[in-house]
């Protein structure tokens, strides 16, 4: 199997996979100023890189969720991240947002991140990871639904979740 790795120039179409270049289209995705891109935000960059390493040396996809719950519970939150991972009440989350203010959104950037970032370097995804990904957009989508500044956010959520689902 090749794996597509990226250079210190960060995510190209000359360093991703043929399946990701050819599925995930728009501009966004090579972008790690964008942040809400997969790799743009801070906790998305440094799981990509991670996730590279992880590859070097695993030279496998089995684990990968696995994996990925560790690398977020080692940031250090209250809560563990496998157990917040598939939330879509509300009420829970906000109350886990109000003890952990940033758990939410460090855990779905990163489940993000490992969905595309998978994509990118093997050119496929693990149907766990998959439902995860899509989890996550859904939760960002639903967290920041009835704030009107964030639109564009949401819109790119969307559009992240389109270009997955059809993923095959």
């Amino acid at each position: 199997m090749n794996y597509y790795f990226d250079t210190e120039d960060g995510p190209t179409r000359e360093t991703s996979h043929p399946n990701f270049v050819s599925a995930m289209t728009s501009e966004f995705y090579y972008d790690c100023t964008d942040e809400f891109s997969p790799f743009g935000n801070d906790d998305g960059a440094d799981l990509l890189y991670n996730l590279e390493d992880w590859y070097r040396e695993k030279r496998l996809i089995r684990n990968t969720a696995k994996w990925m719950f560790n690398q977020i519970d080692e940031m250090g939150f209250e809560y563990k991240s496998k157990d917040c991972s598939e939330l879509m009440d509300l009420k829970t989350i906000n109350e886990i947002q109000e003890k952990d203010n940033y758990l939410i959104l460090s855990m779905d950037n990163s489940i993000i991140a490992t969905g595309f970032g998978q994509i990118k370097i093997t050119g496929k995804i693990d149907t766990k990871i998959k439902f995860l990904t899509l989890k996550a957009l859904d939760r960002q989508i639903l967290v920041n639904s009835e704030d009107r500044n964030r639109v564009d956010y949401i819109s790119r959520m969307e559009k992240m979740k389109l270009d997955l689902s059809n993923f095959e």
